[in-house]
């Protein structure tokens, strides 16, 4: 368990962000380790293509079953962007980074290429790159789709906090995070720490793609950060037919359905009622991840579902 105390201070300074720096590395993290998400199912060819990126195999190179660097998921600032949190990522300090690849290589084998950026001080620029490409490829088209929820949530828990006080805001953020009064209680397998929050920030942070897991970022001088699964997914288990389509951006998921038959762009963009460029971008996206094939046929390309 770990124990996070906090003064009445802390306590005021608790506020509530959205972190799609967090949601970007989580999903690049169950990628690795092979897992398919209870919702979203399984991480699909755009994932997989984008791992072919060099920054990206270099983030990828530092993610573990029990440990990925907290320089990857910054505390996000107040109205913070993807941007304002990869800033923060390729700004690390150097020896904030040597401290925790080095914790990460101490217990396990990272490829050379991670030890030759952070001895070059590359690291944080390159994965602070990596997280982009990544985002770019796989998250983007979906990210309005998932910030609806998110942004859903904190509406949820802000009313529950004008309700009840912030003790009826953290007992409802997970069944393994607790509140005694003056700390909270993060039950997080065997792990045992108590971390005095003194005058850092606490962040709560809830998340779609690290559903239904609670987090905790503690270690540190930088705010702490508690992760927590966002209400309006469900609970049960059973994956939502739609989910995929709100990851992967209703527009590609439109795109492959319509693709039963080799189409060209201007059809396709005419019958979706997009600009050509965008079905353009898409299609390339969807062709490069290996999800369409294309072939010309006189002046034009079509492209039709694999």
């Amino acid at each position: 368990m770990i124990t996070v105390r906090m003064t009445p201070d802390a306590v005021a300074r608790t506020r509530l962000a959205v972190s799609p720096a967090a949601e970007a590395a989580v999903w690049l993290w169950t990628l690795v380790l092979g897992r398919s998400h209870p919702l979203f199912g399984d991480h699909g060819p755009l994932a997989r293509a984008a791992l072919r990126h060099p920054d990206v195999a270099l983030v990828a190179g530092t993610l573990f079953p029990c440990y990925a660097p907290d320089l990857l998921t910054p505390p996000p600032p107040p109205a913070s962007t993807l941007d304002d949190q990869l800033d923060l990522v390729s700004s690390a300090r150097p020896d904030v980074v040597a401290d925790q690849i080095g914790y990460v290589a101490s217990r396990n084998r990272v490829p050379p290429a991670v030890r030759d950026a952070v001895d070059a001080g590359t690291f944080g620029r390159r994965a602070a790159n990596g997280l982009l490409v990544f985002w770019r490829h796989v998250l983007a088209d979906g990210w309005p789709a998932l910030r609806d929820v998110l942004e859903a949530d904190l509406a949820q828990r802000m009313r529950t906090m004008a309700s009840g006080g912030l003790a009826s805001l953290f007992t409802s953020l997970h069944p393994d995070i607790g509140w005694t009064g003056d700390a909270l209680t993060i039950t997080l397998g065997p792990h045992a720490e108590t971390v005095a929050l003194g005058d850092r920030d606490l962040v709560l942070v809830p998340t779609a793609l690290n559903w239904p897991n609670a987090t905790a970022q503690v270690c540190g001088d930088a705010p702490a950060v508690i992760g927590y699964p966002a209400a309006g997914l469900p609970r049960d288990g059973h994956r939502d037919p739609a989910a995929q389509a709100r990851l992967y951006g209703a527009t590609r998921a439109a795109l492959l359905a319509d693709l039963t038959q080799p189409r060209s762009t201007a059809h396709l963009a005419a019958r979706h009622g997009i600009a050509p460029s965008t079905a353009s971008y898409h299609l390339r996206v969807l062709h490069q991840a290996g999800l369409v094939s294309r072939h010309r046929d006189g002046h034009h390309v079509l492209y039709q579902r694999t």
